[in-house]
């Protein structure tokens, strides 16, 4: 059986955009394409993607905090960042006035 991507996208239970972004990020193989240049999903392509989303979603997402800072800290260090920044700003004449 031949599915279309939105089809294949809801036997695997996620949105279509969902399954096209795996492709396009290079997480799911592509599929097999038509005359027109339409994915064609086939029960094969389904079963991997659907044990690949299992096996994605079966690990915890670790969070990393990016630095130690606490929040007045990050402040500080954003404002002073924003600080350096706008001293090389330099509006062009007659634009935004």
């Amino acid at each position: 059986m031949m599915y279309t991507t939105d089809q294949a996208a809801k036997k695997i239970g996620v949105c279509k955009n969902t399954l096209l972004r795996w492709v396009y990020e290079g997480l799911i193989p592509d599929v097999g394409q038509d005359w027109r240049g339409w994915r064609i999903w086939r029960n094969g392509d389904i079963d991997r993607v659907k044990a690949f989303q299992k096996a994605y979603h079966s690990k915890p997402i670790r969070r990393v905090r990016r630095s130690s800072l606490s929040r007045a800290e990050y402040a500080k260090a954003a404002a002073q960042s924003m600080g350096s920044f706008a001293k090389g700003y330099f509006p062009r004449p007659g634009v935004g006035m």
